[in-house]
């Protein structure tokens, strides 16, 4: 059984609590800036809880970053992350930075994750752009965003949800990898 978030230390799980987070599929700063600086001087323990490896502790304090839109933020701690894992995390940051190859690249060479059958299984009945595809599909988010940048603004609501399904998954299989 996966843990439950009652099992993160208590700055993870303030800092998850925020309803309006991932509101902004391209956001140009951060949401909070408060929080930014809060999870900037967090204490390794607070930020993952039991020792971890610190490449695992850094791309965690990555994901805090990217729930805030502190992006700048997140990307040198996801580049230093080991693996598909974090590329699949770096894609998912030049995506919403707008940088759309970057997002391509990182996600062809993240290739397939254990999490992607369930994202794709939790989006496809309010996602018809994925309820299309056979599984998830980081080739086709990367286009999605860019069609949003350049003025398909009914793609909103979508890529809300997309993104917020994407980033609760992808914290919680960190997570569980960054504890093995």
């Amino acid at each position: 059984m996966p843990p439950s978030p009652s099992d993160r230390p208590d700055f993870v799980q303030r800092v998850l609590l925020h309803e309006d987070a991932l509101h902004r599929p391209l956001p140009r700063e951060p949401r909070d800036i408060e929080m930014v600086f809060r999870i900037r001087e967090a204490e390794e323990s607070s930020v993952a809880g039991e020792a971890r490896p610190p490449a695992w502790t850094r791309l965690l304090r990555a994901g805090l970053f990217y729930f805030q839109d502190a992006l700048d933020d997140a990307l040198p701690l996801a580049a230093e992350a080991p693996g598909a894992l974090g590329d699949y995390w770096r894609a998912m940051i030049h995506r919403r930075r707008g940088e759309f190859e970057e997002a391509r690249a990182f996600g062809r060479r993240a290739g397939e994750l254990s999490p992607f059958p369930l994202m794709h299984r939790l989006c496809a009945d309010d996602c018809p752009h994925m309820a299309r595809q056979p599984g998830w599909d980081a080739f086709l988010l990367a286009h999605l965003w860019e069609q949003f940048r350049f003025g398909a603004e009914e793609l909103q609501p979508e890529l809300r949800f997309l993104q917020r399904v994407e980033f609760r998954q992808m914290w919680e299989h960190t997570w569980r990898v960054a504890g093995r």
